[in-house]
């Protein structure tokens, strides 16, 4: 069986970016907006800047949000297509090689 899969390493920051529940918080909260800096997302949040700062930079790493530098602030955005992308294709993996159970 030749399978197809995506390049692991990148699978794995995919999927360590969604598993936390601040990361989703987080990208559910720029899905909602055009663009936020670190201040704007922290003030949704009671851990400190410098955390939420780490959390970002899990996800651009992971390419679920890109950033924009504009003036002195670092502007976030979400990737949407790039996630949703990802996910329907490790979901079309799991699907081909595993179909579900059908009902009885």
């Amino acid at each position: 069986m030749n399978l197809a899969f995506p390049d692991l390493d990148d699978t794995r920051r995919l999927l360590d970016g969604v598993r936390d529940s601040v990361r989703m918080d987080i990208i559910l909260m720029l899905g909602k907006s055009q663009s936020m800096n670190v201040t704007d997302i922290a003030s949704e949040f009671r851990i400190s800047r410098p955390a939420i700062s780490h959390h970002l930079k899990v996800l651009k790493d992971a390419g679920i949000v890109t950033s924009e530098k504009i003036g002195q602030e670092i502007y976030y955005r979400l990737n949407a297509a790039r996630l949703i992308g990802a996910l329907r294709q490790i979901a079309d993996i799991i699907e081909n090689c595993c179909p579900p159970d059908k009902p009885a």
